[in-house]
């Protein structure tokens, strides 16, 4: 099964908080002598791993830059499908506003254009 490298980072990061909560609770049991988990170097390893995996990935969900291995990669957040006003809320705004309908007509059109520049 190939992954994907998010999914390989989802992965991971699964994969060290289970093992990190396992070896927590062995020492918390005593059953393998009195030892704290957290003084432990892997578990600290572990511990800062995983903190750098959800931070990379949440800033991934976000579409900011992320550092890996000394690559910045950049991510793009999902586009939405551009909604413009419908016809129903135009009218509704000419019967509002106090400019004619031809002006209010004209200004939401010219709107529209704008935000299609900024958002495309």
């Amino acid at each position: 099964m190939t992954h994907t490298k998010d999914e390989a980072l989802k992965l991971a990061l699964e994969a060290l908080v289970f093992n990190n909560k396992e070896w927590k609770s062995l020492a918390d049991s005593g059953d393998a002598g009195f030892w704290s988990a957290e003084e432990q170097d892997h578990y600290k390893q572990t511990e800062e791993a995983i903190k750098a995996l959800e931070e990379a990935l949440s800033k991934q969900e976000q579409g900011v830059p992320v550092g890996v291995g000394g690559y910045l990669t950049t991510t793009t957040p999902q586009q939405r499908t551009w909604v413009g006003l419908t016809d129903d809320e135009i009218e509704q705004g000419i019967k509002e506003s106090w400019v004619t309908e031809q002006a209010f007509q004209s200004a939401v059109w010219w709107a529209e254009a704008k935000l299609k520049e900024k958002n495309t």
